[in-house]
């Protein structure tokens, strides 16, 4: 019997709750494969189908939340009506939210990625597809309508904030204040910020000294470059003539 692809991603989606559920009691280290498949109701062998290791399930849980925090985006009423900076902030904490019922979990990816480097950071980082996406495309339409100007390499601006982002959750893991007030300040503050930034020419003057600083100090290295090779075919040597040790 052929089995769809939503019956197959509703198993992939169990598969991953049990994973999350397990790891935050036991422990990722401690939590088996075989444990995970007998309380997703799978076989050993049908696990290994949707995931080939504990770490893909990690790195699957990533996007995981990632995807469901784009389809929550789409459902704020008149979303389009707001400014680049709240929709910005509100991806954010979107996916604070959804983390936050696997807080430990995510404590438990942190460690391993900045601790204790059982996780690998390229690895944890191509997760992060669905999130630059988001990002491009926010930033996209606020410069179709006129909000804010392009930015120079704007190719990159979704990666930075992509760092701001995982910055902002390794902030939010070790906040221990009431409703994590300190989070939401440091969210409002950071993000006061990247609006100014984004707002002004802040960006293209940076740019532009950039630009300036290689184009000169390349020239000048190229000129000092040309000039050492010009003095070196000039100078002058005293050679003896060929055959004098031969012809004495």
């Amino acid at each position: 019997m052929k089995i769809s692809q939503d019956a197959k991603e509703k198993t992939k989606i169990k598969i991953l709750r049990c994973a999350v559920d397990l790891m935050i009691k036991k422990g990722f280290k401690d939590t088996s494969m075989r444990e995970i498949a007998q309380n997703a109701d799978v076989s050993n062998p049908t696990i290994y189908n949707y995931f080939a290791t504990k770490e893909q399930i990690l790195y699957s849980y990533i996007e995981y939340i990632h995807s469901l925090s784009v389809e929550s985006l789409k459902t704020i009423p008149d979303f389009e009506t707001y400014t680049l900076r709240e929709q910005l902030q509100s991806f954010i904490e979107i996916q604070l939210q959804f983390y936050l019922e696997d807080r430990e979990f995510i404590e438990q990816i942190y460690d391993m990625a900045f601790e204790s480097s059982s996780v690998r950071l390229d690895n944890l980082y191509d997760t992060n597809r669905i999130f630059i996406q988001t990002i491009q495309e926010i930033l996209d339409i606020a410069i179709e309508a006129g909000e804010i100007n392009k930015p120079p390499f704007l190719e990159y601006v979704p990666l930075l904030f992509w760092d701001y982002f995982v910055i902002v959750v390794a902030y939010w893991i070790k906040d221990d204040s009431k409703e994590f007030e300190n989070t939401t300040q440091f969210i409002d503050y950071s993000m006061s910020l990247i609006e100014s930034v984004l707002h002004s020419n802040m960006m293209q003057h940076a740019s532009n000294l950039a630009l300036f600083f290689l184009k000169t100090h390349f020239k000048n290295s190229l000129e000092s470059l040309i000039t050492k090779k010009m003095k070196f075919g000039k100078k002058s040597f005293t050679k003896r003539r060929l055959g004098d040790i031969i012809h004495g």
